[in-house]
């Protein structure tokens, strides 16, 4: 039995969370997509599990996604969506191996990494 794809999705705003989910849903509905609105929930659950792919978002109240991304294993792929992205967190996220997005998520990419991730199996 091939093991589903896990993608963790995270951001501050549900109905942001809930349309990526939704459209990750659409595109393949075998992937397991887990959503979270609590930064700190979140960054616990990737420190305890190794989904295969996070999208995070920056700005959030008590965490910020870089932070999320840094408690992910190495072998996650990591994927920041931000309105804004400072030379710092641009830095940190190059160490992660991170990919990043500008607001509005642009969907069609975000579905070629995944199928890029699903292709990995």
């Amino acid at each position: 039995m091939t093991k589903k794809l896990e993608i963790v999705v995270v951001d501050d705003e549900e109905p942001i969370t809930e349309v990526i989910k939704t459209y990750i849903e659409c595109i393949d509905p075998t992937i397991e997509v887990r959503t979270f609105n609590d930064a700190i929930e979140a960054r616990n659950y990737i420190a305890t599990n190794s989904p295969d792919v996070l999208i995070t978002d920056y700005k959030m109240p008590k965490c910020d996604g870089i932070q999320i991304m840094e408690a992910a294993s190495p072998n996650v792929k990591k994927i920041l969506v931000t309105g804004y992205m400072s030379e710092i967190a641009e830095e940190r996220l190059n160490k992660l191996n991170g990919t990043y997005f500008e607001k509005p998520v642009p969907l069609r990419a975000l579905a070629k990494i995944i199928a890029e991730q699903k292709n990995k199996e």
